[in-house]
């Protein structure tokens, strides 16, 4: 046997070794292009390359998404698009513009959540924004209404992201009573003209037979009335968080400093 023979022997394991991983790696590649083509096709058939400038690379079945979206809820499409083909996708899309004003976001927020066909005067919604990023605290009645707000409010130009906090109602009889008892009480004379308006001056928040109320009113004689109304139900607490126009919000959340109960 020569040297060369040799040599070629012992270097004959690390070769096939070599051309194993060639040939495993080139199906691989392959399909991580289709999975990127698939990707791609699904972000255009959904609008997004209006909404956003999106890049796509995909490595070893990963996929990473890069470039700039206008709102957050075109950042989340384009995730919720990819994962159809990919099981891991990476978001590093930024939402533009970045340094949008909290107040400007928080406006626009707010006319989202009351444009919400379906918020009534049985939903309040506590809504802050802070460096971007919108806090959704308070209480409704479905859990279909906690998704739909937060749908709604990530169409926000400029909101980088949305925290919902949000709560769930109860659902019971009893409670159902209370809140057409209650509605009756307040709206039928003085808020007569306010009735079915999203904008509601009075939140009846129903819980287990625990009543909430928040909202504006003109004056402290009026939030008095309407307190002593939901006390004169069958209620089992009533919280009176009713606010006078003029005066300023409870500050519980010193972080964030653009803030409005809905």
């Amino acid at each position: 046997m020569t040297g060369l023979d040799r040599v070629l022997r012992s270097s004959r394991p690390a070769l096939l070794a070599v051309a194993g991983a060639l040939v495993w790696a080139a199906p691989a590649l392959a399909d991580d292009g289709a999975i990127q083509a698939k990707i791609e096709r699904r972000l255009l058939k959904a609008g997004l390359a209006d909404a956003a400038e999106v890049q796509v690379e995909v490595a070893n079945g990963v996929a990473t998404l890069r470039g700039v979206t206008m709102t957050l809820e075109a950042k989340r499409g384009a995730e919720r698009a990819a994962r159809k083909e990919a099981k891991t996708v990476t978001n590093l899309i930024r939402v533009f513009p970045d340094a949008r004003r909290d107040a400007d976001i928080l406006k626009d927020a707010r006319n989202a959540i009351l444009r919400y066909p379906y918020y009534t005067v049985f939903d309040s919604v506590d809504l802050g924004v802070s460096d971007g990023v919108a806090v959704l605290r308070g209480s409704v009645r479905h859990d279909v209404r906690r998704r739909d707000i937060e749908s709604a409010v990530a169409r926000v130009p400029g909101l980088r992201d949305v925290k919902n906090e949000i709560q769930v109602q109860s659902a019971s009889f009893f409670d159902e009573r209370l809140r057409r008892q209650i509605y009756t009480a307040i709206y039928r004379d003085r808020l007569l003209p306010f009735a079915g308006r999203p904008d509601a001056p009075v939140r009846i928040i129903v819980d287990n037979g625990r009543v909430t109320l928040t909202g504006w009113v003109n004056s402290a004689v009026d939030r008095q009335v309407f307190g002593n109304l939901a006390n004169s139900t069958l209620a089992f607490r009533v919280e009176n968080r009713i606010k006078v126009d003029g005066e300023a919000p409870e500050v519980d959340q010193p972080k964030i400093k653009d803030r409005i109960v809905i």
